[in-house]
This record gives structure tokens, sequence and C-alpha cells, in this order.
């Protein structure tokens, strides 16, 4: 199937799915429900005084004070855009995932681009670990009424290059050496494609992606090309230049995007990987996310959040999977405590559970319980596979649009903090 027909089918596809989108849901203006508790419980204060968190807040709520009204916050944030600024330049911070760190982000946009609703964004980031992605991305409205008027075509085109990812081989029961192994890929990409947003939760789209990903020495510590052999490992030597037809459907019925604490929010993809040079690679991978928030009291200060993904990579005929391309566990949004990219393999399950306490205004206590496993495929899954972690994480809010998450996690091999800006969950 050429790429020119896949992408007509997978619209028929988005289309489709947008009227059972539209059969299935009514939308219903937005209540307020802001989880910004005013009322107090029964011996409040009380409570409240003998709590060790109370302790913790009185340290640091003087340093959120300092960023909501001073420089920190400028420079981090990320400001809703003001409706009638329509072009210019945005800073923030940001990383890029597992492992990177932090660094600016500066982002160009200009929206109506001549007068004819086209929205162009430019974000560039460089992080402290070295890691970088710049990426053009521009959108064309199709039509101006009803569904058809929530249909774009997008284009975009980025390089990503990631200087220092850790390597522990492929499988759920991989040995941890005191020093893991690394290697970087430097990826060069292009995209086209629709999307259409159905309503205020349900959205589609289909694209055509081409990757060049090359894979090299990482900038510091041991190669993992150093321990390892081609036919070991697939793709760490050659690299891999894909041709991707993804679909993806997206639900959320949040009661907030920050904090939330009822509804929740899914995701689901369906891609077909076909390798066009550097090595014989033919995959289909399905991958579905979900978030689901679930309120305890009616004065919603308690809160049960779930998190979950499951993935899975089938590889067409005797073709392979890329390493790089393959589902990972062990990073602060699937299993805490353990070393960053700690297992990886062709498919993968995670959960997490979260006890949520609001204890401040913009700020929540929970206690967390991580799971998670991968294998080469699904029916190797078994309940003795299951790598568990827990911990403790303080989730604060200091602006509307600036979420700030501090998480301590202890596994069977180590203890680990993370602070995440800009924490999605």
């Amino acid at each position: 199937m050429s790429a020119l027909h896949r992408i007509v089918f997978l619209l028929a596809l988005v289309m489709a799915a947008a009227s059972q989108a539209r059969a299935q849901e009514t939308v219903e203006a937005p209540e307020n429900q802001d989880r910004i508790v005013e009322g107090r419980p029964a011996l409040y204060s009380f409570k409240r005084a003998i709590h060790p968190l109370t302790w913790i807040e009185a340290g640091t709520k003087p340093i959120l004070r300092l960023g909501e009204s001073g420089w920190l916050n400028r420079m981090i944030s990320h400001p809703p855009d003001k409706t009638d600024k329509s072009s210019g330049v945005k800073f923030g911070l940001d990383g890029v995932g597992a492992g990177s760190g932090f660094g600016p982000l500066v982002t160009f946009f200009k929206k109506d681009l001549f007068g004819k609703g086209i929205d162009l964004e430019v974000p560039l980031l460089y992080t402290y670990g070295r890691y970088e992605v710049y990426r053009a991305n521009i959108t064309f409205p199709l039509a101006s009424e009803t569904l058809a008027g929530r249909l774009n075509f997008d284009a975009g085109t980025g390089y990503q290059s990631r200087a220092n990812d850790a390597f522990f081989g492929i499988g759920n029961f991989v040995r941890r050496d005191v020093e893991e192994d690394r290697y970087r890929t430097v990826t060069r990409e292009a995209s086209l494609g629709f999307s259409a947003k159905f309503n205020d939760r349900w959205k589609s789209g289909v694209h055509e992606t081409y990757r060049n990903v090359g894979v090299t020495d990482p900038l510091g510590g041991r190669s993992a090309q150093d321990r390892y052999s081609a036919s070991e490992i697939p793709a760490l030597f050659s690299g891999a230049t894909l041709l991707s037809t993804v679909f993806s459907l997206d639900h959320n019925n949040k009661d907030q995007e920050q904090m939330a604490a009822e509804g929740g929010r899914q995701h689901v993809e369906v891609s077909l990987n076909e390798g066009i040079r550097k090595g014989d690679f033919s995959y289909w991978k399905y991958r579905l996310d979900f978030q689901q928030f679930f309120k305890l009291t009616s004065d919603r200060r308690t809160v049960i959040a779930l998190r979950g993904l499951a993935e899975t990579n089938q590889p067409n005929g005797g073709s392979s999977v890329p390493f790089f391309d393959m589902p990972i566990l062990g990073t602060a949004e699937t299993l805490r405590g353990y070393d960053t990219y700690r297992f990886r393999d062709k498919s993968a399950v995670a959960l997490s559970l979260e006890y949520r306490y609001r204890i401040w205004r913009a700020m929540d206590w929970a206690f967390f319980l991580d799971e998670g496993q991968v294998a080469p495929q699904i029916g190797a899954f078994g309940w003795n596979r299951f790598h568990p972690g827990y911990g403790v994480r303080l989730l604060v809010l200091p602006k509307p649009t600036f979420p700030i998450s501090f998480d301590v996690g202890h596994s069977s091999e180590k203890w680990r903090a993370y602070v995440n800006f800009n924490a999605n969950f």
C-alpha cells in the first residue's frame, strides 16, 4: 500500500471516528470544578499543626511565592497566549524526556499567517545534558464550518539529538551493572497528515512520518556499541530509516488540566512502520496511555489517581523492531525507583496508583505504587514478572500553567529522587 493510499484510508477512519464520537457524547458546558479547597474539615487546625508535611509547606511556600511573582516564574512557566498577540516569542523551561535534564525553550510563533488561518510554530530546546530538539510545525485549516471546520492539514520537520541515553540490554531481567552502557541517537524527521477535533473532548489524526535515525557514541560513559553485537541489538550499529503511518485517537474529560479530581485522559495509537533503508524493519505498533481520577470526598480534598500504559510491537514476517523504538520502563512516568531506561522490549505494561491529599490551597501530598514489566510478546507477560516501586511525592501548582512534582521512589535496586516541571499527571 502506497503512502498516499494509507493516508486516504486512514483519513476515512478519522471521519468515521468523528461520527461515532459525536453520536456517543454530548458536550456540556464545563462547570467550575476547581480543586482549590476552601472548606475546612473537623479539627483542621490541630491536624494541620501536627502533620509533618505542614513543616515542608512552611519551608517551600516562600520559594514558591518568589517564583509566582518574580523572574523565575517568567522564565519557567508557560503563560497562555494572549488573544491579541498573533506573533512573537515565548520562553520556558523544558526537557526531552527521561534523563535529558532541563534547559531553555524558545518558541517563535505566528498565528493567522497571510490572513488564511495558518499557524506556524518553531520551538527550539537545548538542555544542560546537551540534548537538542529543533522543530517547525505548520497547520492549515481545510474548511470553516461545523465538523469540517475542525479539520486541519499539518506538516512538520525536526531535528533531535539524544546525547547520552542509558542502555541495559533488552529483556525483563537484564543485569544492572555499576556503570551502565550508553548511546546517542540523532533523528531527522518530517511529517504530514490530517488532524480533526470533533468536540471539546475528542480529537484524532492520521499522519505519514519519515524518520532517519542514526546511532553513535554517547557524549559520556561507555558506549553500548563496545559491548553488544549487531545481531544482538537491532539497529544499534546501523540505525534505521523508517516510513510510518500513524493513526491516533484522544479523549479528555478531566475536570481541570492540572491536579484533576475527576475524569481522565486516554490516548490510542496504531502505526505501521516500514524500514526503507539501513536494515530489515517492518512492524505494527499498538499503544494505549491513560489517566483516570476518582474523588473520594465531596470537598475534592482526597483523590485516587491512576496512570497506565500498554504497548506492543508486532514484527511482520522475519523483520525486526529497532531497539530505540521499543517501549521503555524506568522513568518518572513509569517505574520510579529504578534507573532511567532500566527495562525495554517489544512489549510493555505499566500501572501507577496514587493516593492524593490536599494539604495546602495548591499543594497535594501523594503516596504511590508502581508496577511494570516488559516482554518479547504479549503472551510472555506473567504475574511473577512485575517490578514494583513505591514512594511519596508533592505536587505543587504555584500558577495554573506551571505544575511541579517532587518524587522520591524506592525499588529493590535503589532510591531515586525526581523533580519534574510541567508535570502532566
